[in-house]
């Protein structure tokens, strides 16, 4: 890339920002009415995609402090869309299950975000679209040299290895995924 480039190189930063913003403002749209925001909305796509998860695979799985998960996880047990395993109230180790009214809106839920998604695409190649998620791998892979690391982290189904399911070009080869008793795909 030229050095000169100096809108792209100052703006970058500012166009993924308003691009996220966007996107989390669109799903706190659809999930405000349950006293909601985007922030726990990515938790109940993480339950949606695997159920069952503790509050350290859950961190790692969406790549989020474990702090930050105590507290999303709380509200959303307070508002009866999760609860948990433990044998005790005391219990240390436990794991994080969708209720049914939070299975029921993580569904509608993920719809309403693939709709969006879909719409954010439309008109665009599908090539395209994977050469640029392909693309943005390989930026976060320049930006966080503990990706690899992470990639490959012994957590089950790490979310980027979710984007790695269809590569385009090869450069990377798709990792089975890890089942609940450590056996692979």
């Amino acid at each position: 890339m030229e050095e000169e480039d100096t809108y792209w190189n100052s703006f970058l930063p500012a166009f993924f920002d308003r691009m996220s913003f966007q996107m989390r403002k669109n799903m706190t749209e659809f999930i405000s009415p349950y006293g909601l925001t985007s922030s726990h909305a990515v938790y109940l796509i993480a339950l949606h995609l695997e159920d069952g998860q503790t509050m350290v695979s859950l961190s790692n799985f969406l790549d989020l402090d474990t702090a930050n998960t105590n507290r999303v996880i709380k509200v959303l047990r307070e508002k009866g869309f999760v609860r948990d395993d433990r044998e005790t109230p005391r219990s240390k180790k436990f794991s994080i299950f969708l209720t049914e009214e939070g299975r029921g809106l993580a569904a509608s839920l993920m719809e309403h975000v693939t709709a969006l998604n879909n719409s954010y695409f439309e008109g665009i190649p599908r090539e395209d679209i994977l050469h640029m998620r392909n693309t943005l791998l390989r930026v976060v892979r320049n930006m966080d040299l503990d990706i690899d690391r992470y990639m490959g982290s012994k957590h089950e189904d790490p979310f980027y290895t979710h984007l790695h399911i269809v590569p385009l070009d090869g450069d990377y080869p798709t990792e089975p995924r890890r089942l609940k008793n450590g056996e692979r795909d």
